[in-house]
């Protein structure tokens, strides 16, 4: 571990001493006038890969530095003037200005042109396009490799991209949906050679890219342009390996792409802990957060204290899982305007899971502590549809419709022992052997009409949506509780089931009208109603593979009725947007248990929201929203009806819940320099909620807990968060820093004492990589957590605790034939408020020879836990316990595999061919 991380930062120091030189000059068009956001790119004479580049500035100026000595091709470009070409040797001599005028291209259709031309980046407007041919690239590289080449955009170890300082939330191939909304589907399987442009923009609301009004809505997104060669035959890739310990994977891609047809296959399987084709297919393929959670009723779970996922470094999954996984994706249209499209992704797993938790709990006037060991094998399968229709049916009238369909099974098994004690004195003992059967199906859909009248002044819109769901759950629970002063045995056989069904519905109707330059005034009416049954049966044996004799049959129903008038007003400017709205919420809520009326209340909501956005210049922008919701309760939150198949913690819910009413402040500054590629992101939230639902906890002297819900006062939550990110050229890297800081405060009952919980937490993250990669990628960061929590019910409870983990790697690529990695993690725990300090250290390695025609096969070995020390670990507070929870996971293996590829077309890529006039 010592060794990987001093060759990184020898690496890194070496790049920085090494002799290098810059190149300044201007840029001017052929009327005399400064051409800005003109890009100026050294590229290698032998393929015409980029190898240094600048933006010109306000005064057409440009200063690229950290320059190596020798021969290269400068190319000047700007969208509407002949690209400039020029031979240049660096350093250039006696250090002069390198003054360029570049020439208005001509309409002439007999005009030379320039075939195979590498422009690496270009300024379009909002949009930025790279072009992918001029990054250097390993044979098998995919997109996500290929982002990681491209200035101003940023990929994590977990995929996430971030371009212009910005998180990208929606990914298109040649302008169309693929694979539902996870970019990290494309980006980890679509091959990077299939690539020709990568534009990154702000993408508006399809409803505001059709009438022109700003809604304010807008996320950054990437649009991956296809090669015309790639349009024309299939394309994708096999790949099998086999390693030690009976560990194996394989996986299967192919692609065809046309101007009207898109059409993708992916399949894949393995018993090496990976889960379908992003994290996004873990967590819905596993059920999310919810299969986090075991047992009855309602919970709320945080990996950290605010709830909230940790920094992403790329986590381990626990368990030991053998998985498969398939998609398909298809697209047809007509126009740019008017498509169709299809997915479907499927999943299937078995995980076998080892786990200890441990948790400290405290009451007020005692503190115990329980540890659980659980043995548990989890069978789950999921088929999951993702459709769309855009259908543009003249230039005043638009439809759109979207929706999904998901099938989804579990079959789980689970032995559980846990001790309960106090003052290191055994309370209690807790035997629990389940089984759980359950099946699920669900689907929603949306749409919309929108009719532009008076010439686009005004505009009508009409929608609705629908979705509905139905679940069934069959638990079987055999429990053996000991309480050992006095002693007491208790043995329960337990049959449960739960049968959910949920349909909700809404409509709405809104009228756009211009009243003035840029000022647009919108009433909005809309309705909906939300159903929810919940079928209980519990069936009380009186020990093991006896006969049922206590049948409960429950049937609990929630109706939720709302009536939403709305009334905005917007100002649009070249730079500022400004908007109010007042929306007034008058529902209902209705509770029946077994068809009697539990509550039945009605409620009345006024909502404000104020949003104001001024853009500064291009890539300064600031934004600042208030807004206000209303939740309603879920209905295991309601149901009044004891959940007994823990014995040492039972739930029920309280059908006398209120809404929860949030008020929410959100400030977000974005900078991005297009010249430095400098960029910050700074946010700033706050959110008061009133009738927050939060727990009711009462602990008896044998240390069994009954849990339910209250409506509390007041809960606090505020986090801020600046991301900074920068080049420093003179030692050839880029480093990125995040700072989180987050606060909050609730209430909760203990024991019928209110205890006022306040946390706060510090996180920061530090990373380093080198800028040019055409050989080298190095990469090393460290991310570090601080996390304070304090109990007004006992101040001696108060606690501290410190994760800090590091992570290295370097991959070596000294030609298109072979390819180097070496990766380590390392996480420390500190033994404060936990009792033990822990270090979990990982290492990988992989080398990958690239052969065949092409280079269309290639053979890797990979090694995974060199080491032999992975295990997951997790520590946290919530509420008024501290908990750490110790996972089994894959341990070390070595794999080799092959892949083969059939995405090879036409002429190898490398290299232009470029006619220049003299």
């Amino acid at each position: 571990m010592k060794f990987l991380f001093t060759a990184i930062f020898l690496s890194f120091a070496w790049v920085g001493f090494a002799q290098s030189f810059s190149l300044t000059g201007d840029v001017f068009g052929d009327d005399g006038s400064p051409m800005i956001y003109s890009s100026v790119v050294l590229l290698d004479p032998a393929d015409s890969t980029m190898q240094a580049f600048g933006i010109t500035n306000k005064s057409g100026e440009y200063d690229i530095k950290n320059i190596k000595k020798g021969d290269y091709l400068m190319q000047v470009a700007f969208l509407g003037f002949e690209t400039l070409y020029k031979n240049i040797s660096i350093p250039v001599q006696g250090n002069k200005l390198v003054t360029v005028v570049l020439k208005t291209k001509s309409v002439d259709v007999d005009e030379v042109k320039v075939t195979g031309e590498y422009v690496p980046l270009a300024i379009k407007g909002d949009t930025v396009e790279y072009n992918a041919a001029a990054f250097r690239l390993k044979p098998d590289a995919v997109t996500e490799d290929l982002l990681k080449k491209l200035p101003g955009v940023e990929v994590d170890r977990a995929g996430n991209i971030k371009a212009m300082g910005e998180d990208v939330e929606k990914l298109f191939v040649d302008g169309k949906e693929f694979f539902g909304n996870d970019p990290k589907v494309a980006t980890k399987n679509v091959p990077a050679d299939a690539v020709d442009k990568v534009q990154v923009y702000d993408r508006k609301s399809e409803n505001a890219m059709f009438t022109g009004i700003d809604d304010g809505s807008r996320e950054k997104a990437i649009n991956l342009k296809l090669k015309e060669d790639k349009k024309n035959a299939f394309f994708g890739d096999v790949m099998a390996g086999g390693g030690t310990g009976e560990r194996w994977q394989g996986s299967a891609k192919a692609y065809r792409f046309t101007d009207k047809i898109q059409v993708a296959a992916l399949g894949m399987a393995n018993n090496v802990n990976q889960y379908g084709f992003s994290f996004n297919d873990f967590m819905n393929f596993s059920g999310g957060v919810g299969k986090m959670i075991h047992g009855g009723g309602s919970a709320k779970i945080s990996i950290n204290s605010d709830g909230s996922f940790p920094i992403n470094f790329g986590e381990a999954i626990s368990g030991l899982n053998t998985s498969g996984a398939g998609g398909a994706n298809f697209s047809y249209s007509t126009s740019p305007n008017d498509r169709v499209f299809i997915s479907y992704l499927g999943n299937g797993s078995k995980k076998e899971l080892d786990e200890t938790t441990k948790t400290w709990n405290y009451t007020g006037d005692k503190d115990y502590f329980q540890e659980q060991n659980l043995d548990e094998t989890d069978k789950n399968g999921a088929h999951r549809f993702n459709f769309g229709l855009r259908q543009r049916l003249d230039t005043t009238q638009n439809i759109l419709v979207d929706g999904n369909f998901s099938l989804t099974n579990g079959d789980n098994n689970r032995l559980a022992f846990s001790e309960s004690s106090s003052d290191e004195v055994l309370i209690n003992t807790l035997l629990n052997q389940s089984t759980n059967i359950s099946d699920q199906i669900s689907g929603s859909a949306r749409g919309s009409y929108t009719k532009k009248l008076n010439h686009g002044k005004s505009n009508f819109n009409v929608g609705g949506d629908l979705s509905l769901s139905k679940s069934l759950a069959e638990n079987q629970i055999f429990t053996e509780t000991n309480y050992i002063e006095p002693q007491n045995l208790i043995e329960r056989n337990i049959i449960q089931d739960n049968e959910n069904e949920s349909l909700r519905y809404s409509v709405n109707t809104s009228f756009t009208q211009k009243i003035g330059t840029g000022i647009y005034l919108t009433p909005e009416l809309s309705a909906g109603r939300s159903i929810e049954d919940l079928f209980r049966t519990d069936v009380i044996l009186p020990g093991p593979n006896k006969v049922r004799i206590i049948p409960y049959d429950n049937i609990f129903q929630k109706k939720y009725s709302w009536f939403r008038p709305k009334l905005s007003l917007k100002k649009v400017a070249k730079k500022t947007t400004v908007s109010l709205t007042l929306q007034a919420e008058s529902g209902n809520m209705v509770n029946t248990l077994n068809e009697t009326t539990e509550s039945d209340n009605s409620y009345f909501y006024l909502l404000p929201t104020v949003w104001y956005e001024y853009q500064f210049q291009t890539g300064r922008r600031i934004m600042v929203r208030y807004g206000s919701s209303v939740n309603t309760p879920g209905i295991t939150q309601l149901l009044p009806i004891e959940n007994n198949i823990n014995p040492l913690s039972i739930f029920y819910g309280n059908p006398d819940l209120k809404p929860e009413v949030a008020h929410r402040l959100n400030t977000h500054y974005i900078l991005f320099d297009q010249f430095s590629f400098t960029s910050i992101m700074a946010n700033l939230s706050a959110t008061y909620t009133n009738d927050k639902i939060n727990w009711d906890r009462t602990v008896d002297e044998q240390l069994a807990m009954v849990n339910t819900l209250q409506n509390f006062d007041y809960d606090y939550n505020v986090r801020g968060n600046v991301d900074f990110s920068t080049p420093i050229r003179r030692l050839g890297m880029k480093v990125h820093l995040n700072v989180e800081e987050s606060w909050n405060k609730g209430l909760n009952l203990i024991n019928k004492v209110e205890n006022e919980y306040t946390s706060l937490s510090h996180r920061a993250s530090f990373s380093i990589d080198n800028r040019k990669k055409e050989k080298w990628d190095l990469n090393t960061g460290v991310a570090v957590t601080i996390t304070d929590s304090k109990y007004s019910i006992q101040n001696s409870l108060d606690n501290t605790y410190f994760d800090m983990s590091w992570f290295g790697e370097i991959r070596f690529t000294p030609n298109d034939s072979w390819n180097f990695e070496v990766s380590s993690d390392i996480t420390n725990y500190t033994d404060k408020s936990f009792g033990e300090s822990l270090s979990v250290p990982l290492l990988g390695a992989e080398i990958s020879h690239y052969f065949l025609k092409n280079k269309r096969g290639t053979l890797a070995l990979k090694g995974f836990d060199l080491l032999n020390q992975n295990q997951i670990i997790q520590r946290f507070g919530e509420l008024n316990y501290l908990r750490e929870i110790r996972s089994n996971s894959i341990g070390r293996f070595l794999m080799l595999s092959f892949t083969y590829r059939l995405n090879k077309f036409g002429k190898e890529s490398g290299g232009i061919d470029i006619k220049m006039k003299r």
